[in-house]
Formats: structure tokens, sequence, C-alpha cells
């Protein structure tokens, strides 16, 4: 039986692409070809993208987990902005600080205009169809590829990225460099630096390669950059994605030729964030609490 024309999560896990790296493409492609035809282009880029991000956080923590499908399809424009605010809410329980990294993916649904709503639950249910949840909830898959900078980059024009110098690595690439960041002896709370980190991608690399050793990345301390604050919005949330675990820092600066004032203002962004979250426990008020949300009071580690 389907709804809305898009299949249970079981049949959509049978039907995905056998490689997690065609899916994630394949997702990404669906999500800007809906958002093309219907927003007109990448200037909402922010909303495209943390729609997508605020779904993929709130994805199953197993592979064989529950489907949300039934709960998400029927929503309306507005009901599934109150569910985004929850996603985001569970998250800013869990992390404060890197809910406020990512602030640049969810501060539009504070006061969304019309016009920033409009179809969303259209382009959510082609997220869903084109198994996105599915991909998110399975850490294997999930970490084969970067969808939420596969994303970007499409919604990015050449000259614009040529203009900022910014090109995104392919998956390929990052995996041969993840495999020799191990090469040599890596010990339990090393530090692992990424001055120009991108989306994350990188990160995304070693981290399954030390799964593939037999080590949880989560052992390790992380520290992601990047000068695009989307970019470094986008690691907040791909550090949970892969599971890098709670020791992992986002900023948005000059990592290279100001690193001392970079480390104070992340130092300063998280005790703000801290002190925020015990004043305000909700990020953003929603009219309902959704009982099926996956988190709880905390999200899969």
């Amino acid at each position: 039986m389907t709804l809305y024309g898009i299949p249970p999560a079981g049949m959509r896990r049978a039907m995905a692409p056998e490689s997690g790296r065609d899916h994630a493409h394949a997702i990404a492609d669906a999500a800007h070809a809906w958002w093309t035809a219907n927003r007109g282009g990448s200037s909402d880029r922010a909303i495209a993208v943390g729609t997508l991000a605020a779904l993929a956080l709130s994805a199953p923590s197993r592979a064989e987990g529950p489907d949300y499908g039934p709960l998400l399809l029927p929503l309306d424009d507005e009901q599934l902005v109150d569910t985004l605010r929850a996603s985001w809410n569970a998250f800013w329980t869990y992390d404060p600080d890197r809910t406020a990294a990512a602030r640049p993916l969810h501060e539009w649904l504070s006061h969304p205009a019309p016009s920033d709503i409009r179809g969303l639950a259209d382009y959510a249910r082609v997220l869903l169809r084109a198994g996105l949840l599915e991909f998110c909830s399975d850490v294997t898959r999930a970490e084969s590829a970067d969808v939420l900078g596969l994303l970007i980059t499409r919604m990015r024009s050449y000259s614009e990225r040529q203009s900022t110098g910014e090109f995104f690595t392919p998956a390929i690439a990052t995996d041969f460099m993840g495999d020799m960041m191990f090469s040599a002896d890596r010990r339990p709370g090393d530090l692992l630096l990424e001055p120009a980190a991108g989306t994350g991608t990188m990160a995304r690399s070693a981290a399954a390669t030390m799964r593939f050793l037999g080590t949880d990345p989560a052992v390790y301390r992380w520290w992601l950059n990047d000068l695009d604050p989307l970019n470094a919005a986008c690691c907040a949330v791909n550090a949970q994605l892969w599971r890098l675990g709670r020791q992992v820092t986002v900023s948005c600066g000059d990592a290279l030729n100001n690193p001392r004032l970079l480390e104070e203002a992340v130092g300063e962004r998280a005790e703000r964030a801290n002190a925020e979250q015990k004043s305000r426990p909700v990020l953003y008020p929603t009219e309902t609490r959704p009982p099926f949300w996956p988190w709880q009071s905390v999200p899969p580690s």
C-alpha cells in the first residue's frame, strides 16, 4: 500500500540504489530538480538545504527503525514547518552549540514568509520518495557520501563557486585521503582539524575509515571549520549524521590566519548557546509536539 504514491519504508529500502553514493546523488538530484522547477533557482538554498537537514536529523536511529513516512507524508506546508521546528528543538536540547553553528540552516523558521514555505510539503514528499530517511538511518550508507554537500553544489552556479575558489571534492578522492590519514598511528583523544572543511566530506571519509578499521570516530576530537557560514552549518549537521560523537567543534572563520581569534569566538559562542538553552529550552515554539520524533530527549550517538 502506498501513500501519496510513496511506498512504505521496507519497500523504499529494497528499491534504493545498492551503492550509498548513488543513493546520495539520487536524493540530491531529486531535491534540486524539484526546487528548480517549483521555486525557481537557488536563491532560497538555505531553506532547501535546511529542510533536507532537519528531515535527515529526524531519521530513525537504526536502519531497520520505524517508518515515519505515514506521519510525515500527509502534512501540509504549515504542519511541516512546525515539524521542522520540532527537529531543530530536539537538536537544540542535545547540542546547543552545534545547533547555534547550524543557524543558517534554520533561522528562517523563526519568521517564515508565505513564499518561504510554499510547496515545502511537496518538497518533503520528494525527499521521502527518494529514500532520505532510509539513507540517513543507516550510518554506513550515510557516511558513503555527503548528501548536504551534493545539494549545495548543485544549487551553486559554476561562476559562483569559481569566484570563491570553492569546489566540492569528489567522494572517491576524499576516501583515498581518509585512508592515508590513518596510515600513521592515531590515538583516542587526538584532535583532527580541518581548517577548510567545506561541508565536512573529509571528516566523512576519515570516519568511514575508522569504522572499517574497527575504531569508533567518537573517541577522537574533531574541529571542522569553513569560511562559508552555510558550509559550516552543514558540518554541524553532518557531524551528527556521521556519528562523530560529542567532541565536535564547528567554526566559521579564517582558521589559517587568525586561529586564536577563531578559538576565542568558538568558546564565546558555546558559552552563549549553553546559557541560552538553559533559559530557553525550546528554540522554536511549536503548536504540536510530534510524539513520533525519534530522539525524544537525546538523539542517537
